[in-house]
């Protein structure tokens, strides 16, 4: 989880906002409560769509009760009373991507990022067997992706499709994992959004990839030895992204996920475009706070 997949404020109604805020909220207090204050780190907006998701696919509607922010009594919040099972599943989605994602990191990263990996792999690892015991299959699917992604990135490849595979397919799994119905469904739209998710950070991590001589699948399509894009590139970027969101919102659209909806529409339709120009234009802002 990057942080890519953000609801496009202005576009919703009240409600709505402070329905997905409670979301988010209600999620940093459940990585608190099962894997201690530290996990509220790893929070990301990521995660808060596929709770939202969850919610959805299991037609359930949330109900809140409002509260403080631990960190900031000042902060009115509204936290879930409701949906305990997938707040539980994507808190161990997040808590085992942190641990993969700071393996990998382990090996392809910078002599001070490496120490700071291997300062929080002991954290990253008691928080991994918490979640693995809960959900063992979840850790498997995850292990296997990341191994398959490395394999992918050690070929430099220079086929986008090929190189997002493995993490789009990890993704479209989890949005189908213990799905009764709709179960193909579920996956092609994980797949598109974890499609996406992967060229999203391609561009983002383009500048810092060549810079430490790291492996990005832009680098190897256009032959690239600076992180100067051309126009005709930034299009065809552009138009990746945006069969990928509109493969995301056709498989939705055959999903039976009604509840929420609205807020899963805004996303596709109006948060990953803003997230797009955002990347291509280079644009440092970074909204982190609800």
């Amino acid at each position: 989880m990057f942080g890519y997949v953000r609801v496009d404020k202005g576009e919703l109604k009240v409600k709505e906002f402070e329905a997905y805020r409670g979301m988010y909220c209600s999620l940093c207090r459940a990585l608190s409560k099962r894997y201690g204050v530290l996990s509220r780190l790893i929070l990301s907006y990521d995660a808060t769509f596929l709770v939202i998701v969850r919610f959805s696919q299991s037609q359930l509607l949330p109900s809140f009760r409002p509260g403080h922010c631990p960190f900031n009594p000042a902060k009115r919040c509204n936290y879930c009373t409701n949906g305990e099972e997938a707040f539980d599943f994507v808190c161990a989605v997040a808590v085992l991507m942190f641990y993969y994602k700071v393996r990998d990191d382990l090996s392809d990263e910078g002599f001070f990022r490496r120490l700071l990996m291997m300062l929080l792999l002991p954290i990253a690892a008691l928080w991994r067997k918490k979640a693995k015991k809960r959900f063992p299959a979840v850790d498997a699917l995850l292990g296997q992706a990341m191994a398959a992604q490395a394999d992918a990135e050690k070929q430099q490849t220079a086929s986008f499709d090929k190189a997002a595979h493995a993490s789009a397919d990890a993704l479209g799994k989890l949005f189908a994992f213990d799905s009764d119905d709709n179960n193909r469904a579920l996956y092609r739209f994980g797949y598109a959004v974890g499609r996406w998710v992967y060229l999203a950070d391609a561009v983002d991590d383009l500048q810092k990839d060549l810079r430490h001589g790291r492996y990005n699948v832009l680098a190897c399509m256009y032959v690239l030895s600076t992180a100067e894009l051309t126009g005709e590139q930034k299009k065809a970027i552009f138009e990746t992204l945006n069969a990928s969101v509109g493969m995301a919102i056709d498989a939705f659209d055959q999903t039976n996920c009604e509840y929420m909806k609205p807020i899963i529409d805004n996303i596709l339709t109006g948060g990953l475009v803003q997230t797009i120009d955002r990347l291509l234009k280079g644009d440092e802002t970074d909204e982190r706070s609800l």
